[in-house]
């Protein structure tokens, strides 16, 4: 049977499979628990078919297990995991922002830059939930702009497994002039055209967030 459409041309599935991954994430649904097909359609309010496919993007991730004849139950991410999720957002953050300053448009530019107001206006009124938010806004710029669909897609996922864990301490307002200090750094090198700047100033932020986020 042919999976529904939603608005957008997203299907039933992805959207369900998105819900799920940020609950798992936030330990809504924790490590260990058993999901069944009649209470996940129960709880989302949708047919089995889209509920098999969710569950089957989310084990190619790794974020449940379907075990043969016992069910799928959730596995989520450690501590350790978030640590070599940051190791590996640090190289790919670094060639991102190496190729965007090489290869970005003039309205992606000003795309990245727009994010970076918007950082100064919600660091200036101590806005640490719209600021994490822009964080995440200017970071999807860049990678965007890289224009390598492979690497986009690879931060992507990684951004918001990170954005999105219950391992992750949020924003502090202590912490927002450091983060906006960190942002202009980085926006400096695409000025100036220097894409090793820019990595440079790219890994120094990623590993300053990973301190911050305390783990």
């Amino acid at each position: 049977m042919r999976e529904e459409t939603m608005e957008g041309g997203r299907t039933l599935s992805t959207d369900l499979a998105d819900k799920m991954r940020i609950e798992i994430l936030g330990e809504q649904l924790k490590p260990g628990e058993k999901l069944t097909e009649q209470a996940l359609c129960a709880s989302y309010n949708v047919s089995r078919t889209p509920v098999r496919e969710a569950l089957k993007n989310l084990d190619a991730e790794g974020l449940i297990e379907i075990i043969p004849n016992r069910g799928a139950f959730v596995v989520g991410l450690s501590e350790n995991d978030i640590r070599d999720l940051y190791t590996l957002r640090i190289q790919s953050e670094m060639q991102a922002v190496h190729w965007a300053i090489e290869r970005r448009t003039k309205e992606e530019m000003a795309s990245i830059e727009e994010n970076l107001d918007f950082m100064r206006f919600y660091t200036e009124r101590a806005d640490s939930t719209r600021m994490r938010s822009i964080n995440a806004g200017f970071h999807k710029a860049i990678a965007a702009a890289a224009h390598n669909r492979i690497l986009e897609s690879t931060l992507s996922r990684i951004q918001d497994y990170i954005r999105y864990s219950v391992h992750i301490r949020p924003y502090l307002e202590t912490d927002l002039d450091a983060i906006l200090r960190e942002h202009r750094a980085i926006f400096k090198a695409f000025r100036s055209s220097d894409p090793e700047a820019g990595s440079a100033a790219m890994k120094k932020h990623i590993e300053n967030s990973m301190k911050r986020a305390k783990v």
